[in-house]
């Protein structure tokens, strides 16, 4: 027997050592110590990983020599074998492959064979700008900038949208576990895909990802996304719906905002992206108590959009202002209530500022700020002060609009600057004429469909003055730099019983309210 071992052996060589190979079996190699070479370890390399072994070209490869015999796994199922830069794993429903470097480490932070992703399924490979390695349970994914593990449904999800070539890019994160409905997620370099048993697996990208991030994720008050990430027919805005009557909603210009519950249902009503408000330009809003109007309606929550205002009070009623004309109201909805307000007075001789003083009042004072798109040559364009004088009969600016004509809020005055209704200015002066539409309406949100019933309306008007601001202008001082600005602000027509004078009906003034957009989108 002795000699026919021999007969059928082959001899090897490697830097100076010999070893005898018998059919079967891989050469074993030399340890290398501190010092070089230290002596000959014996390690047998057999069966399906050796076929791999040689496959990648043996202690030629970038494995190296082997460091340990074929182990058996805890699984008592699976084999695996040490080499200098990495194992070899092997199961009979997976095949023999290496797992190295970055994979190696990111396999054992769950727990290798042992854990979610369980055997590998393949060597690593080589991806544009990156690599993947797949596993019985999920993938690895590797760039320079990324490393990530992924499974199950957020996997499916994930190839389904072109893995690392698609929108998402590569994972940034393992998936990560979640207390509600037992959710799991995965970051990804530019967006999310969210899963749970209740809602399924839904892809959000990095602006929407971020404001939903910002409110909670699914532990805040928007929920989980109830689907993918939707585009706009006009390919502007995006959009995705959320759990608890909310969206999220993105463009370029406006940035990512939500709008949920009573604002949601009041501008779905009125055409939601494609009606008259547009996309959100900001959240939600409580108004500061101070700008309540008295007599008026208490305004629980506003919100800015594109082309408007909504101002919501909790009982059905809702004032809003926007850049597009609404559709004629039937007249019968006329509310009793308005029929009882008067027309704002200005006590007979009153003056704001009394003349005494006038010189001395701060007219050229900027209180807000307005740009507009249609008018860039514009710049920004400036609210001030002004003043007005009943006993004069003479005034111009804020002082003028809010005394006047009954509008008080530099910011509302701004936010009909910013309108994309605009004409030139009446008796050829140098200038352009602003206007919004300010509507009174009553939402049946008890009703399915929420609908909103227009009830009165008026259209408000900012009468701008792009010229240099002249020294001496109306009392002002010298030296204020820039234009002149707003002239003055009013109410043209409309269906109510003061449609036919420019002072406006109080609750005007709450539908200007115009919380400022923020800039947290």
């Amino acid at each position: 027997g002795r000699s026919a071992t021999i007969r059928t052996a082959r001899t090897f060589s490697s830097d100076g050592y010999r070893f005898v190979v018998f059919p079967g079996m891989t050469p074993t190699f030399p340890t290398i110590g501190v010092s070089g070479l230290t002596g000959a370890v014996q390690y047998v390399v057999c069966g399906e990983i050796r076929v791999k072994y040689d496959s990648l070209g043996g202690p030629n490869s970038f494995l190296l020599w082997p460091t340990s015999n074929e182990l058996v796994n805890p699984d008592q199922v699976g084999r695996r074998q040490t080499f200098a830069n990495g194992p070899i794993y092997w199961h009979p429903n997976a095949g023999a492959h290496p797992v190295v470097n970055h994979f190696m480490m990111k396999w054992g932070q769950h727990n290798w064979e042992a854990g979610f992703l369980g055997y590998p399924t393949t060597d690593e490979i080589v991806l544009q700008n990156g690599r993947r390695q797949d596993f019985q349970g999920g993938s690895i994914y590797w760039s320079p900038v990324s490393l990530g593990a992924i499974g199950g449904a957020i996997r499916d999800k994930y190839h389904a949208l072109g893995a690392e070539t698609g929108p998402l890019g590569y994972p940034s994160s393992d998936e990560i576990a979640v207390n509600k409905y037992n959710g799991r997620y995965n970051n990804f370099l530019n967006g999310t895909i969210t899963w749970s048993g209740q809602t399924g697996a839904h892809v959000l990208y990095r602006d929407i990802r971020d404001r939903w991030t910002s409110t909670g994720r699914e532990d805040g008050h928007l929920g989980y996304p109830l689907e993918d990430e939707q585009v706009t027919t006009d390919g502007i805005a995006r959009f995705a719906d959320f759990e608890n009557d909310a969206s999220i909603w993105w463009t370029a210009i406006t940035g990512a905002h939500e709008i949920s519950g009573e604002l949601l249902k009041i501008w779905n009503a009125h055409g939601g992206y494609e009606g008259i408000f547009g996309a959100p330009a900001n959240g939600a809003q409580a108004p500061d108590a101070s700008r309540q109007v008295p007599g008026q309606p208490v305004i629980t929550l506003s919100q800015r959009f594109d082309n408007g205002v909504i101002n919501t009070t909790g009982t059905g009623r809702v004032l809003t202002a926007t850049y597009e004309e609404p559709v004629d109201p039937d007249p019968t909805l006329l509310r009793q209530d308005a029929l009882e307000i008067q027309p704002f007075d200005i006590p007979p001789g009153a003056t704001w500022p009394p003349p005494d003083v006038a010189a001395n009042y701060p007219t050229a004072e900027i209180l807000a700020e307005a740009t507009n798109p249609d008018f860039i040559s514009y710049g920004v364009m400036p609210v001030r002060q002004g003043y007005w004088s009943g006993s004069w009969n003479d005034g111009w600016g804020q002082d003028k609009a809010e005394h006047k004509h009954q509008l008080r809020y530099p910011d509302s005055i701004a936010m009909i600057l910013e309108s994309s209704k605009h004409k030139p200015r009446s008796g050829g002066d140098e200038g352009r004429d602003f206007y919004v539409h300010a509507v009174d309406r009553f939402c049946h949100l008890e009703w399915d469909g929420y609908d909103c019933e227009e009830v009165e309306r008026r259209t408000v008007h900012a009468i701008y003055d792009f010229r240099s601001f002249p020294e001496g202008y109306k009392l002002s001082p010298a030296g204020a730099p820039g234009p002149v600005g707003v002239v003055t602000a009013y109410c043209g027509g409309g269906n109510t019983p003061l449609s036919n004078t420019e002072i406006c009906d109080p609750w005007v003034d709450v539908a200007l309210m115009n919380p400022e957009p923020d800039t947290g989108g």
